[in-house]
């Protein structure tokens, strides 16, 4: 059974439909990346998800429950994290602080010393930098406090909205390294990401969408190998 299931979900904004009858699946432990050109829904199925946008029809499934209208902390308090595109942080708070804002729906002391100690095991230059205004950092550092901010709650599945987008190449790779570390813990990850080939290349499965609908599925290593996709999605 899938962690994560879409079946058919139509949604958008205001009168405006941008999905048409999506189903994504993710299992426990995957990496799924859900690739596609620019409007193709990619990002709006995340919002679908976490209840941000106009809900139309169709089912949303988290470990066999239905979310339909549950907003995003309660989502979050039955395991399921995101982190938007855009290096969202709160830039006129410490790297800390914000990694605190990540756990807030943690009541836990030692349960929350314990998720900062794992954020600065995965991120050490989180850790070194902990004093220091968010808004101060580089865009891959923000990257990195966004990823570890969102694991603040002890995530089971995470969704990254373009994790690389405007980054640096060195940080590119450091994302993408993280994203496989993430997977080998045992959280679930499902991934927007506008740099297809890398992103096939570390996942387990993959969707292809277009204009709002499901075009194409399966493994990452068949997607990428696929001639049209090849063609179509990642350059030729």
């Amino acid at each position: 059974m899938a962690l994560l299931e879409l079946k058919d979900v139509e949604a958008g904004y205001g009168r405006i439909q941008i999905l048409h009858r999506v189903s994504l699946g993710v299992k426990e432990k995957e990496v799924v990346a859900v690739i596609g050109p620019n409007g193709a829904g990619k990002s709006t199925t995340f919002k679908a998800v976490m209840g941000f946008i106009h809900y139309i029809g169709g089912e949303i499934l988290f470990d066999g429950q239905d979310i339909v209208g549950f907003r995003p902390d309660q989502i979050l308090g039955r395991g399921l994290a995101y982190v938007p595109q855009g290096r969202i942080v709160f830039r006129h708070m410490t790297v800390r602080e914000n990694l605190e804002m990540g756990g807030y729906i943690e009541r836990d002391k030692a349960r929350l010393r314990q998720a900062m100690e794992y954020v600065f095991s995965l991120f050490p230059r989180l850790e070194e930098r902990q004093k220091q205004l968010a808004g101060t950092m580089s865009g891959g550092e923000q990257q990195m406090l966004a990823m570890g901010r969102s694991l603040m709650a002890k995530p089971r599945m995470i969704m990254l909205d373009e994790p690389s987008l405007g980054l640096a190449p060195r940080f590119i790779t450091l994302v993408f390294e993280k994203i496989v570390e993430l997977s080998r813990s045992g959280i679930t990850i499902m991934l927007v990401e506008q740099n297809a080939a890398r992103a096939l290349e570390i996942s387990d499965r993959a969707y292809v969408l277009e204009l709002g609908r499901n075009r194409y599925e399966g493994t990452g290593q068949d997607l990428l190998h696929n001639p049209e996709v090849k063609q179509m999605y990642l350059g030729g």
